[in-house]
């Protein structure tokens, strides 16, 4: 599988939508039950008060846990549709929160939940929306495009903010082009021993006699080794070798 084949399936699966915060809402409902899952609550307080402002239509509840949006009255919650759950996102803290995400969906499918976090790479993301997460909200993105991502996934789509999969695909494609870099130049082991002679500023001649070669044999080894390279001369053959993706090619 190449580098880039985990973006591509990923892809597949996945919807990511532009959302201009001064246009109106593409998807209108009469009322958004939703359930804010926030132990720190102040923030979550503010988060609610500022997305009711917004939008008049949404209808919020406070939640400090999981455990306390489940122990909740059912007729306090039978009418919820979507869960903002606030996280703060570390690689040591992602199994539990992917957990609670599954949780969520297991025990309330037809919920859908929204991760609100500042993850900054495409694998957590994909991971979420794989076990049940419907939404991704970065918390660099004002409170206007929540909103409307909120409305979003109530319709029953999926946001996903495209910087994080436009990250991902010049991550892959960066990966890509370095393997395939690697796989177009690889130097033989007689190539790789007129390198190292190279390196030590030997003539061709010197070369030729220590390697048991043909002087002539040397120069086309030397001619492609620089073709390979893109140099124009043995110092920059010797440089470029020195940096990556080669270096450590080179027995010292």
């Amino acid at each position: 599988m190449t580098a880039i084949q985990p973006f591509e399936a990923a892809q597949q699966n996945l919807c990511a939508f532009d959302i201009d915060p001064d246009s109106p809402p593409a998807f209108m409902a009469a009322d958004i039950e939703i359930a804010i899952i926030d132990d720190r609550s102040l923030m979550c307080d503010c988060l609610a008060r500022g997305l009711a402002v917004i939008e008049p239509a949404f209808r919020l509840q406070h939640f400090s846990s999981i455990e306390a949006f489940d122990a909740a009255d059912l007729e306090e919650t039978q009418n919820i549709s979507t869960v903002l759950m606030c996280a703060m996102w570390s690689n040591a803290d992602a199994d539990h929160h992917l957990a609670r995400i599954a949780h969520l969906k297991a025990t309330k499918p037809w919920v859908s939940a929204i991760i609100l976090a500042d993850i900054e790479n495409f694998d957590d993301v994909h991971k979420a929306i794989e076990n049940g997460a419907r939404g991704y909200v970065p918390t660099s993105v004002s409170l206007q495009v929540a909103a409307k991502a909120i409305h979003l996934v109530a319709a029953g789509g999926i946001f996903i903010p495209p910087s994080i999969l436009f990250q991902s695909a010049q991550n892959a494609k960066d990966g890509h082009q370095t393997i395939k870099v690697q796989d177009d130049n690889v130097f033989t082991s007689r190539q790789i021993s007129v390198i190292e002679a190279l390196r030590r500023g030997k003539a061709n001649k010197i070369i030729a006699y220590e390697l048991n070669m043909c002087e002539s044999t040397v120069k086309v080894h030397v001619r492609n080794i620089m073709k390979k390279l893109r140099a124009r001369n043995r110092t920059e053959v010797a440089y470029i070798l020195n940096t990556p993706p080669y270096e450590g090619l080179i027995r010292n």
